[in-house]
């Protein structure tokens, strides 16, 4: 059986937004890997939807910075003017689906719920004794039910909580991003 390989927000914003050169090659790398059917690239439906949200933020906060508008204005509109935002986004709603359908779907990553059978306990320990926000709760939970080998992500908080899962590896951190590459990438 192939190792799954789940993917959370940052790590793919990282890719598509070009954020973080050695992150973005490394997803780079696992792509390749994961068409030749190496690996099996997996994230969460939550994931998509954070991936959605966070991409119309940025593309709003560009247009926001492009006409010159100050932070408060632009932070201001964000959390205010929901006409605002919605008129905006809609102008980058065509390139934000394109490139998260090119990235996600065109690469067949495999985009997971919480398997049939899930025993929701779990969650109550994941949030109540491992202090995990409710979305992460969902996502690590997903990646627990479909047995993922390695959880990449950025977050540190969320990294150091569920280390003891599985193998974690934060991809911003050079050097655990090295034992990936060392550990993982080259031994597949």
């Amino acid at each position: 059986m192939n190792q799954l390989v789940f993917l959370d927000t940052d790590t793919m914003l990282d890719y598509l937004e070009n954020r973080h050169k050695e992150v973005r090659d490394i997803i780079a790398q696992l792509l390749l890997l994961h068409k030749k059917g190496k690996i099996a690239l997996v994230t969460s439906a939550f994931n998509i939807a954070e991936l959605i949200d966070k991409e119309f933020e940025t593309h709003f906060i560009g247009w926001c910075m492009r006409e010159k508008m100050s932070y408060d204005e632009t932070f201001g509109r964000l959390r205010r003017d929901e006409q605002y935002v919605r008129t905006v986004s809609e102008n980058s709603r065509g390139d934000i689906e394109k490139g998260i359908r090119e990235f996600v779907f065109k690469n067949r990553i495999d985009v997971l719920t919480l398997p049939q059978n899930y025993q929701y306990q779990e969650l109550y320990d994941l949030i109540y004794n491992r202090q995990l926000k409710s979305q992460d709760a969902v996502n690590v939970a997903t990646a627990l039910g479909w047995k993922a080998t390695y959880f990449l992500t950025n977050d540190s908080n969320l990294a150091e909580k569920i280390g003891d899962l599985f193998d974690v590896y934060k991809l911003r951190d050079d050097r655990l991003r090295e034992a990936f590459r060392n550990n993982v990438l080259e031994a597949v």
